[in-house]
């Protein structure tokens, strides 16, 4: 199979992107760019792609993306994250704490021992129990590049694969890579040789109640002429 260049999965995703969201777009007015930094008090970071564009009815709305080719394909495999194991641990603990009613007995119970024994043992045992029942789930993994992906604030956040790359991943790690990613909201296109683009997982559209992302990007004057 052809290996594509990161170049060329960028090129393509971005115009399969920037298609799909000019049907949205006041007047298909949209901005849509490669290589767009965020501002240098959120990093500087780089995104590969950066698509915005002013809905009738949400307002300004912005789009990431991050291309990945065979060449890394490290970034695109699973591994697992022990603070993320950690940190739902402890909600589940949390959860379990509440659902039980362990919790009310911090104001309920006049034994001053019970009255937090109870809430601390009943949070202890879900965090444990979590941990123990899950230690291999997706929810406690990681990707390098959803973590990347993730510095680049947007109302929707997409990767892009060639082909070739996730056709060098084993079976269950294809199946992590794609839950991961659906677990984080986060959508996978899938570019092809010809420069096809198909969705894997759809991007999950997450609304930021006051301003909006552009707000985080250098180029947000610029956009904004561009879009008003």
């Amino acid at each position: 199979m052809t290996r594509l260049t990161e170049n060329k999965v960028q090129s393509y995703a971005m115009a399969f992107l920037q298609k799909k969201y000019r049907s949205k777009a006041k007047a298909k007015n949209i901005f849509a760019k490669e290589e767009v930094r965020t501002r240098k008090e959120y990093g500087g970071k780089r995104a590969d792609g950066l698509l915005a564009y002013e809905h009738w009815w949400y307002g300004i709305c912005v789009v990431s993306m991050e291309a990945k080719s065979h060449k890394t394909l490290p970034a695109i495999q699973a591994r697992f994250d022990f603070y993320k194991l950690i940190w739902n641990a402890l909600k589940a603990g949390l959860i379990l704490c509440v659902a039980s009613g362990a919790i009310f007995a911090v104001y309920r119970m006049d034994d001053h021992l019970f009255q937090f024994l109870l809430p601390l043992n009943a949070f202890v045992l879900g965090a444990l129990l979590y941990g123990l029942f899950t230690i291999n789930s997706y929810r406690n993994k990681t990707l390098s590049v959803v973590e990347q992906v993730m510095q680049y604030p947007a109302n929707e956040k997409w990767l892009a694969f060639s082909k070739d790359s996730v056709d060098d991943l084993h079976k269950k790690e294809r199946k992590a890579l794609r839950r991961i990613c659906k677990y984080e909201g986060v959508g996978i296109l899938i570019v092809h040789p010809s420069g096809k683009v198909k969705y894997w997982t759809k991007a999950v559209a997450k609304r930021k109640w006051f301003g909006n992302y552009l707000s985080y990007y250098s180029l947000e004057k610029r956009i904004m002429k561009l879009l008003r």
